[in-house]
């Protein structure tokens, strides 16, 4: 008996389904919807091809096949004309080992919000005292939980291009370090 196996999207798992189950509409690992553009579906012991496959090569309506149509029929329709997409491939296969490599260089790699691709860290923002208003809390003694210059590194998502920022670590340490010294000045 074959079965089926989908890996899911998201997570990477490899869910095994044999052959008569109903193939799951979402992963058991992480409960993301498995359908979709994504979906990978490979089936492990078959030796002869499916009989979907062997319908699909037929033609619909006696129509002929794509691959029985000799070079002269081919020349009218216009499919020699693909060195577009060919180029197009080349270039998204450019962008990505782009993307792959600059990944590869980040120490810190956040995972986009909306898609759930990695990020590429595109640079720093220092945010300076007059574009920065800082919120005072009672609870330290009307000192501010965050006082500029601090700075900020940016992220953007070479799928969806949405943007995140995220503090430096410089000025984590320096957020840590004070709430830290004021609460301990309070509790003295």
């Amino acid at each position: 008996m074959a079965a089926n196996v989908i890996i899911c999207p998201w997570c990477q798992s490899e869910i095994i389904q044999e052959a008569g189950e109903e193939p799951d509409k979402y992963c058991p690992v992480c409960d993301n919807e498995l359908s979709g553009y994504r979906t990978l579906r490979f089936g492990l012991g078959e030796e002869e091809p499916a009989e979907d496959e062997e319908e699909e090569d037929e033609a619909p309506f006696g129509r002929p096949v794509l691959r029985d149509l000799s070079e002269e029929d081919l020349e009218g329709l216009g499919l020699d004309v693909d060195e577009d997409l060919r180029g197009k491939d080349e270039a998204l296969l450019k962008y990505e080992d782009a993307v792959e490599a600059i990944l590869d260089e980040q120490e810190f790699v956040p995972e986009c919000p909306q898609c759930r691709e990695y990020m590429l860290e595109t640079g720093r923002q220092t945010v300076q005292a007059a574009a920065f208003a800082p919120k005072r809390s009672e609870r330290l003694r009307g000192g501010a939980i965050l006082e500029a210059p601090f700075s900020m590194t940016l992220y953007m998502c070479p799928s969806c291009f949405t943007m995140e920022y995220a503090l430096s670590e410089e000025d984590r340490s320096r957020i840590g370090e004070n709430l830290s010294r004021d609460l301990d000045a309070e509790g003295k």
